[in-house]
């Protein structure tokens, strides 16, 4: 028997096609697209994304974090190119050797045991090399260590070099001063490997870079946040027409009268000041929804805005509905989303939490089922 909790987490696949669309109106023709379905493709159901992105032909791509990732991916059946975006240790390279997932590679350690690995299987394994340009976090630095990959890539006849990229680490922002200094490191790292007589994929903008710098295209992009209806700068995720694929909703499983000066939920925080209308709804923390937003946030009940009140326990939260006529249990609420005229996002709670949108949609907990549409 399948059990669908009233709280439940509501992806629109639609919403993801339009944000895909409005990338690549922005692209050449030829330009690839790398769908980031890290993650659990940021809080959206990484097996489902995925295989709607495959089945509709939106992407050329599919970027993961980690091995396991990718080997979920192919035995859903998920047959795309499938880049592992983060560090491999050898203990992983078996797995993405046998599963045909391209590796990025940075340091001869890791490609030497991929070699190793790809000659025992009989299989010539795809890798990516990454140059570090001024993130920071991992990729070759420096020409010096570059040509030396490059010399042992030419002793590895089992690997193909199939991609080189980096990472911005502002493209955000509007001018990208830092953006076009990473563009120009990146540039003879290029250069040199077309000298070598390789043809990477050549790859660098992520959603940032996809909307501010159309001049670092080069043969993909990765869409990660973007992909979800959301730029990197949320204040203008709107202005360039993304849509917000996800919704979280719950629904009011208790409605009662305070009299002045009862508190409500643990510590007391919240005391009324005056005769309150509470209704409890079954989400807390332990489905994602941070405690830190302990009076400070509104859900959405009736098309109106109602304040959060007292502390987020772990599986319910209550809010203030006196102001909001004939509520009742079974009432639809939304957390993130819009209902009547209302929206609340991911970004609006990620101010008010202190983080960022990324956090907020990764917050979700498995526990909240995802449903889809369409």
């Amino acid at each position: 028997m399948e059990l669908l909790r009233s709280t439940q987490a509501r992806v629109d696949l639609s919403a993801i096609a339009h944000n895909i669309q409005i990338a690549r109106s922005r692209l050449r023709p030829e330009t690839k697209l790398l769908a980031v379905v890290k993650a659990e493709a940021y809080g959206h159901g990484m097996v489902r994304v995925s295989q709607f992105i495959e089945q509709n032909g939106l992407a050329d791509f599919l970027g993961v974090a980690i091995v396991e990732e990718g080997v979920t991916l192919r035995d859903e059946g998920i047959h795309l190119p499938i880049l592992v975006m983060g560090v491999t240790d050898e203990a992983h390279l078996h797995a993405a050797a046998l599963h045909d997932l391209a590796i990025t590679v940075f340091d001869a350690d890791t490609m030497t045991a991929l070699q190793r690995e790809a000659k025992a299987q009989g299989k010539r394994c795809s890798v990516h090399l990454k140059v570090d340009t001024g993130m920071n976090r991992i990729g070759a630095k420096g020409m010096a260590e570059f040509d030396r990959l490059l010399d042992l890539l030419a002793r590895c006849p089992n690997l193909s070099f199939d991609g080189l990229f980096t990472h911005f680490a502002k493209s955000e922002e509007s001018g990208g001063a830092f953006t076009e200094q990473q563009t120009e490191t990146f540039s003879p790292f290029i250069a040199e490997a077309h000298a070598r007589g390789y043809s990477p994929i050549v790859h660098a903008a992520n959603s940032g870079a996809v909307f501010e710098s159309p001049g670092a295209q080069y043969d993909m992009v990765r869409m990660g946040l973007s992909l979800y209806g959301y730029y990197p700068d949320t204040p203008r995720s709107a202005a360039f027409g993304l849509q917000p694929a996800l919704s979280w909703h719950t629904s009011v499983v208790y409605v009662k009268i305070i009299a002045p000066g009862e508190g409500v939920s643990y510590g007391l925080k919240f005391v009324a000041d005056r005769p309150t209308v509470i209704a409890t709804l079954p989400v807390g923390y332990g489905d994602g929804y941070k405690r830190c937003l302990s009076g400070k946030s509104d859900v959405l009940i009736h098309g109106q805005r109602a304040p959060q009140v007292g502390n987020i326990c772990m599986d319910q939260m209550m809010v203030d509905v006196t102001h909001i006529p004939d509520v009742r249990r079974g009432d639809d609420v939304v957390l993130l989303g819009s209902q009547g005229a209302e929206t609340i996002g991911a970004d609006e709670l990620a101010q008010l939490a202190g983080t960022i949108p990324y956090e907020i949609l990764l917050s979700i907990s498995a526990r909240t089922p995802r449903s889809y549409e369409p």
